[in-house]
């Protein structure tokens, strides 16, 4: 089938996909229209090769046994063992017809019947709806060792599940056993460890030491956040302030006194300055006083002022002997903060070391917990691990053993079906594999579909008895009106500025009609009352000269080499206005073609000579003849042959007249069948019959 190019728009995507599943649709119709015989031969095949098997198959014998099944299993001291019934059932069912289970039960069989012969037998297992229950069923050619190779199959079935589970409790035990031996080590370990701390390390003296540690570290800290309080008071705070603090300090309770009231009780210097200064005070009342009543001149307010004078002097030194008892005290508090946090420091590394030491034993305590702990509960999984060994009943039980064999043969409808439909299947894909790999033209809507040129007619398919040339007053209305289209199609193109006179007819391959075309179109030309000439330009193996009763000598070839004069090879037919020069000598294989400028010349002189020139050339991918003649014609028309045509072959010979330059005016399809959507003349096919009723009368 050839590949449609992507070329349509974006926006017209949904249309192009219709257009692709509709050009699909006709060309399988059309390989079952043309192949049908192909699927329905694979049928039959398919039918017979069944029949075949099915009747010449010798009888088979039939048994059937049951399993019951539960997927529980009671386990000592209450315990109970499960599987998933989504995964059991069909893990039972795959391990019953496993090679394992199956070889087996070849062994039972031949240890217990030595005397029966070895046939292979098939197995078939399924669930019972709705129920636990296996129905086994097993078919083979002896009905003895069918019922013995059942049986066996179920008895091994069980006993190899029951190895299976021995075999995992074994496994199981062992690596539990090495983990408990294992654990035993790492416990006696983890004891003797514990044990030798403890010979090291006094337990209740590192835990009194380390509860007395850490009472006393938060008492230093306490006293050194109140040094470091008190030192900051006194570095901040003014005299006057201090002094004030120093009262208040005074009614602090006992507790407080040995840290701050010690401090303050050698403070003579600030006593003496507090009198002093209360004694200036009272002088300076007195003095304010009697300022009332007497001048500052009169004796007594002059001794007065004396006196002030004095007390404020020795304020004066009672004050810098106070500064200086503060700047010994703050000197005393520094000593006493580095010497509080050096000693805080020291019981921090002692109380490190304790907690460390007591954290040791706790880890070294819990290892041996946790070591033993485990070790426990190994022991006890230790006893109940052997599923094998503590089971009240087993999982599957055979409920029937295999019944008596019975003959069975294959349904015979059931395996015509099969093999019908496993025909049919096949057929259609050979159909479709023809599909792939034919890539001729079924349709016009194909043609264009791989094509950009233009489809300027379509010819129809004719019957036998219809395939000759068209003559004057033909009675075939649609063959006729077919080249009319195509006529009006050539002359009324656009072609620049000149009208074209010269066509030339070619196709790729022979065989496509091109003939037969270029002469029936011809004659419609000259029917149209226009002086038509048609040159068979196939200078190899051309044959018009057979339809016009006409030597094929001389012709185009003598022409071109100038042999005989242009006058005497021009025949005249029968039909008026139609002229025919044959195609002269044949040329041998091999031979070059003719000078393309002798033929340009011959073309001028018949230009003025004739209305129009239709010229049959060979095909494109036969000879060099076409691809040297279509650049000096007007226009270049192709043949596509309907179911003949190969699409590789029609792009290989238009690439091959684009390399000369060529380029093709337009498409013509030939042998379009008439009841397809494809060919519209044929739907008004009673337009074109002649009237043979009288009209009826209104």
């Amino acid at each position: 089938m050839p590949n449609l190019p992507d070329t349509t728009p974006l926006g017209s995507q949904q249309h192009e996909r219709a257009e692709i599943l509709q050009l699909t649709f006709q060309r399988y119709k059309y390989m079952l229209q043309n192949w049908w015989w192909i699927p329905l031969l694979t049928t039959a095949i398919g039918l017979g090769l069944q029949a075949w098997m099915v009747l010449s198959a010798p009888p088979k014998y039939q048994s059937s046994g049951r399993l019951m099944v539960s997927g529980k299993i009671a386990l000592p001291e209450g315990a109970v063992y499960s599987e998933e019934a989504a995964n059991f059932f069909g893990t039972q069912l795959e391990l019953l017809q496993s090679s394992e289970v199956a070889r087996r039960a070849d062994a039972r069989v031949m240890a217990l019947n030595p005397n029966l012969e070895k046939v292979p037998v098939s197995l078939y297992a399924s669930i019972i709806p709705k129920t636990s229950i296996f129905a086994v069923t097993a078919q083979g050619l002896q009905p003895q060792q069918t019922k013995a190779y059942l049986d066996a199959v179920m008895d091994e079935f069980i006993a190899y599940r029951r190895s299976m589970r021995s075999d995992k409790s074994d496994v199981t035990l062992s690596a539990i056993t090495d983990q408990v031996v294992d654990l035993e080590k790492d416990l006696r370990k983890a004891e003797e460890e514990l044990f030798n701390w403890q010979k090291e390390n006094n337990l209740v003296f590192l835990q009194e030491e380390g509860n007395s540690a850490g009472v006393y570290l938060a008492q230093l800290n306490r006293q050194l956040a109140n040094l470091r309080t008190e030192y900051q008071l006194l570095e901040t705070l003014s005299l006057e302030q201090n002094l004030e603090r120093q009262g208040q300090l005074e009614n602090v309770v006992d507790s407080n006194k040995d840290a701050v009231g010690a401090i303050m009780r050698g403070f003579g210097p600030a006593s003496d300055y507090l009198k002093a200064r209360q004694e200036l005070q009272l002088l300076r009342a007195q003095y304010v006083e009697m300022g009332v009543n007497l001048k500052p001149r009169h004796p007594k307010m002059a001794e007065l002022a004396q006196r002030i004078g004095l007390q404020e002097r020795l304020m004066e030194i009672f004050q810098a002997q106070t500064s200086e008892q503060f700047i010994s005290q703050m000197d005393s508090l520094r000593v006493q903060i580095q010497n509080t946090e050096k000693g805080i420091k020291e019981w921090e590394v002692k109380a490190l070391d304790l907690s460390r030491r007591l954290g040791e034993f706790e880890r070294l305590k819990s290892e041996v917990e946790r070591r033993k702990g485990l070790y426990e509960r190994l022991l006890a999984s230790v006893q109940s691990v052997d599923v094998n060994r503590n089971i009240d009943q087993d999982t599957i039980n055979v409920m029937e053993y295999g019944a008596q064999p019975s003959v069975v043969r294959p349904d015979l409808g059931r395996a015509l079906l099969m093999g019908g439909l496993g025909g049919f299947a096949v057929g259609l894909g050979i159909l479709l594999l023809i599909g792939k790999l034919d890539d001729r033209y079924i349709s016009v809507s194909e043609l264009e579909a791989h094509s950009e040129l233009d489809v300027v007619g379509l010819i129809p398919r004719l019957k036998s008895s219809e395939m000759h040339a068209l003559e004057e007053g033909d009675k075939r209305h649609i063959l006729v009106e077919s080249f009319r289209n195509i006529r009006s199609s050539m002359l009324f193109m656009p072609a620049g500025d000149f009208n074209p006179k010269s066509f030339l007819i070619s196709s790729a391959i022979p065989g496509e009609g091109k003939s037969t075309l270029a002469t029936d179109l011809a004659v419609t030309m000259a029917l149209s009352g226009s002086k038509t000439l048609l040159i068979d330009g196939d200078l190899r193996r051309g044959r018009l000269n057979r339809h016009f009763a006409a030597k094929s000598e001389p012709g185009l070839a003598e022409v071109l080499k100038e042999m005989v004069p242009l006058d005497e090879t021009i025949v005249t037919t029968q039909l008026a206005n139609l002229h025919f020069m044959p195609r002269g000598k044949v040329m041998a294989a091999g031979t070059e073609p003719l000078p393309g400028a002798k033929f340009s010349k011959l073309l001028n002189t018949l230009n003025d000579k004739f209305d129009y020139i239709i010229i049959d050339s060979c095909p494109v991918l036969a000879a060099d003849d076409s691809s040297a003649m279509a650049p000096l014609v007007d226009a270049v028309f192709f043949v596509v042959r309907a179911r003949f045509t190969s699409a590789r072959l029609f792009i290989r010979s238009l690439k091959l007249l684009a390399v000369r330059g060529v380029m093709v005016r337009g498409l013509i399809y030939n042998c379009a069948e008439m009841g397809s959507s494809d060919y519209p003349y044929y739907q008004y096919k009673e337009y074109h019959r002649a009237a043979t009723a009288p009209a009826a009368k209104t």
